[in-house]
Parts: structure tokens; C-alpha cells; sequence
């Protein structure tokens, strides 16, 4: 999980470098995944291609809950759709998804002594959303509701604070 993480990372700074007088944005957000049932923080990347399409990749780390650590690794593009009046732009979320879980099992069998055993995998997804970008000064809010659909199929209601590179 650790060298996802600093692939995304590494990834940010490439397009960075790269593309020095594009619109960039990076950030963290706040999650809530269905199925999931737990809370997640992500850090997320935004390079915006033109006026209507963007690429946001970002990776999600759910707190352990019942022996399991999800996390997942979004590749996904924004299309924005409209305009709000005095509010932000209204975009549709749309693109790959890695889901990664591990499940860690630990028993005291007593007088047998302690058991300890892990398991790990991962499914591959699509997902499909809507996104509201609202100008806040220097940083963007984005609440979002995303859908994944695949191995692991589940909803993600959560929220984005995006600052200007």
C-alpha cells in the first residue's frame, strides 16, 4: 500500500513538472463507503485538459474496521456538464478503480496457543458520479457521490478541499 501511495505521489509531481501552465489542483478529502461501512481520507490530484474535461486520480484509505484495511486507487475523469449560478460547476465522475483489502485473523486458541493469519487481494472496478465543484478563495470544495461497480461494488459519499498548484 505504501508503494501506491508513493506512485500517486510521484505521478502529482510528473504532471507537475511536465506541465508547469496547466490548471492543477491537489488535495485531501473526507469518504464515507457504503459496504464499507467506515470512514476514509484520500489524497487527490486534479489536471484539468481543457474547460470541460479533467483527470482526477486519487487514493483512499479507510480506517481498519472488523480486521479489514480497505483501500482504493482511483483513476478517473471529470466531465463538467453545467454551470451553477452563484454556486460552482456540476461535473460527471467517471473512470477506473483498484479496490485493495487485507484481512488480518488473530485467535488465542488457549492452552494451543495464539493463531494469526492474513488475507489479501484486490478487485478491479468502474465508477460513475456526480461531483459539484464550489470556489472557495484559493481552494475548491468538492462534495461527491460515486458509485463503484465490479469485484466490490459500493457508494462513496464524501467531500474534497482541492488547493491550486
Amino acid at each position: 500500500m505504501k508503494n501506491l501511495f508513493k506512485t500517486f505521489i510521484v505521478a502529482i509531481l510528473f504532471f507537475a513538472v511536465t506541465e508547469a501552465s496547466a490548471q492543477m489542483s491537489a488535495g485531501f478529502g473526507l469518504v464515507y463507503g457504503t459496504n464499507i461501512n467506515n470512514i476514509g481520507f484520500s489524497a487527490n490530484g486534479k489536471y484539468e485538459i481543457n474547460e470541460k474535461w479533467s483527470a482526477a486520480p486519487s487514493f483512499t484509505y479507510f480506517l481498519k474496521k472488523n480486521s479489514v484495511n480497505w483501500s482504493l486507487l482511483d483513476l478517473d475523469a471529470n466531465y463538467q456538464l453545467t454551470e451553477i449560478e452563484s454556486l460552482g460547476s456540476l461535473y460527471a465522475i467517471g473512470g477506473l478503480n483498484m479496490t485493495f483489502f487485507k484481512i488480518k485473523y488473530e485467535a488465542d486458541l488457549g492452552e494451543y496457543g495464539d493463531f494469526s493469519d492474513s488475507f489479501t487481494g484486490s478487485d478491479a472496478g468502474v465508477n460513475l458520479g456526480i461531483g459539484l465543484n464550489v470556489p472557495a478563495g484559493d481552494l475548491a470544495i468538492a462534495p461527491e457521490i460515486k458509485y463503484t461497480l465490479g469485484g466490490a461494488n459500493f457508494l462513496r459519499i464524501g467531500v474534497k478541499v482541492m488547493f491550486g498548484l
